[in-house]
């Protein structure tokens, strides 16, 4: 028995000097006596007890302690991984911390204030499975140097209990963007301002103002021209009238076209044929030939008839209208073609001068 206990003890005694409060336990229990001995009289004998050492009872006791202890300690697995260890300044660093906790626990990442010198510009956690914590941090450091992450803090908490981690990612050595041999560095002067290119959308704004100020100018000149048109100061344009031989030949075209004596209808054709006639007279020398009669517009005859050959013609076509129209006079085919083709000739022949020059000038340009 006596064997035995030692055996525990000192199974005890090896496990509590792993652990730091244990190496004050065993200072204690070294000063101890090896066992105690009770003394008693029994019918006036003396009786000698040696009871288990000291030492063994009280390792009971310690691990008894222990038990408690390890019961409320969180156990965790981690994973660190920090990419790359050398950065030129501003440039990201990917550090990637991984925990393994039991289910009901959870954890409390590091905040800016423990990844100093580093700044975190980017943290993403995720979640793998009940028990399986990854969190990524994409950090960087503005000034050159050598620099070390270490004592990182990772809070784990249970419901009975709360636990801290500290992690040691490693160096990282920041380089500078400026080559340290080139002494000109300190003194470089800034870039000029770069030019970019116009777009669409920069040249909208300009657009829209160059189209109110144009509808703006519009209507103020629609406004004015027409406050002095009413007063009397301008007077509106009006297009030149048609000349009057190009009308009378384009109606005589179009009697020809209509065909009236050819379907019988020979009074119509010669009445139109002769308000053509006069019409055009009216307009080429000015004079008021289509409310005359055939008598009244050959009384007038110096006013329009300079060549008397013409006049001779244009007579012959005037009387024989009114032949046909008040004397139900029938001229034949021959004479109906004659007098068309006269109107034609006549209107050819007495047009302006001045319009027969510049269509032979045109036409001698088409040739």
């Amino acid at each position: 028995m006596r064997e035995l206990s030692s055996r525990v003890g000192q199974t005890f005694l090896s496990v509590l000097s792993r652990i730091p409060v244990g190496w004050t336990l065993l200072s204690v229990l070294s000063k101890i006596p090896v066992g105690w001995t009770l003394l008693s009289d029994d019918d006036n004998r003396q009786t000698r007890m040696s009871v288990l050492p000291t030492r063994c009872i009280l390792c009971a006791f310690v691990s008894l302690w222990l038990i408690l202890i390890l019961s409320n300690v969180t156990f965790a697995q981690v994973g660190v991984e920090m990419q790359p260890n050398r950065i030129t300044i501003g440039d990201p660093i990917e550090l990637s911390i991984s925990l393994s906790i039991p289910e009901d626990a959870s954890v409390i990442w590091p905040g800016p204030e423990e990844l100093k010198p580093a700044e975190i510009i980017n943290a993403d956690t995720v979640k793998t499975g009940k028990t399986e914590h990854t969190i990524r941090y994409t950090l960087s450091i503005f000034e050159p140097g050598q620099f070390e992450l270490t004592d990182i803090p990772i809070i784990i908490t249970s419901e009975n209990n709360n636990d801290t981690i500290f992690v040691n990612p490693g160096e990282i050595e920041v380089v500078s963007v400026i080559n340290p041999a080139d002494s000109t560095a300190d003194i470089r002067d800034i870039h000029p301002p770069m030019k970019l290119a116009w777009t669409l959308h920069d040249l909208l704004p300009f657009i829209y103002i160059g189209l109110a100020l144009l509808i703006i100018g519009i209507a103020a000149y629609y406004l004015w021209r027409r406050y002095k048109i009413r007063k009397g100061d301008i007077i509106p344009w009006t297009p030149p009238p048609t000349p009057a031989h190009v009308i009378a030949l384009k109606r005589l075209e179009e009697l020809r076209i209509k065909k009236f004596w050819q379907d019988g209808y020979l009074k119509k054709y010669h009445s139109e044929l002769t308000d053509i006639v006069k019409e055009y007279i009216g307009g080429r020398y000015d004079i008021n030939a289509p409310e005359m009669t055939t008598y009244e517009l050959l009384e007038i005859e110096r006013r329009w008839a300079k060549d008397r050959e013409w006049l001779k013609k244009v007579k012959r076509i005037l009387e024989d209208a009114d032949l046909v129209k008040f004397a139900k006079y029938k001229t034949d085919p021959h004479q109906n073609e004659k007098s068309l083709d006269t109107a034609f000739k006549y209107v050819e022949a007495t047009k302006p001068y001045v319009e027969s020059i510049t269509v032979a000038k045109e036409q001698e340009v088409e040739a």
